[in-house]
């Protein structure tokens, strides 16, 4: 690729990884699947702890989420979300372009989820460590890690 292809590449990653937060945000489920390749693998362990190997309490219950295939991972997103308040927030995307249809990246993100009440669920910041595929010309997630520098649980 040259570096006019690349740059196009990068600026659609961008795009694609904003499109995530977006209609994850807005409950859009329909099009948060298209997000992703069917064989996506979504690896959200520390999605509720630092590491992903809570000993006890709430964050345990993450330790064992790693879905595989894009219907899977919509519906898992769909049900840890619920009826919650969403903000997703993607910042410093660092994407290296491998070849046409091959790239990975690095997006810094904070989130935070409140219960309808307004309580306080989850505050969080940290990195996707993802790779993508172009699929019939269009870029999507392939692989997504969540990994964390801080994350506090609750109204704490």
């Amino acid at each position: 690729m040259d570096i006019v292809d690349q740059l196009f590449a990068i600026e659609a990653i961008k795009q694609l990884k904003a499109r995530y937060f977006r209609l994850m945000d807005t409950k859009d489920w329909d099009g948060l699947r298209h997000v992703f390749c069917d064989d996506a693998i979504f690896d959200a362990r520390a999605s509720l702890s630092i590491d992903g190997q809570a000993e006890e309490g709430p964050a345990a219950e993450s330790n064992g989420w790693v879905y595989e295939g894009g219907d899977t991972i919509i519906d898992f997103i769909r049900g840890a979300i619920g009826v919650n308040t969403t903000v997703h927030h993607g910042h410093c995307h660092e994407i290296s372009v491998e070849s046409d249809t091959l790239a990975s990246g690095v997006i810094a993100m904070e989130d935070q989820i409140w219960e309808p009440d307004g309580k306080t669920v989850l505050h969080g910041t940290g990195h996707y460590h993802e790779t993508y595929h172009c699929v019939d010309g269009q870029w999507r997630i392939h692989r997504s890690r969540i990994t964390r520098l801080s994350v506090r649980l609750g109204d704490a």
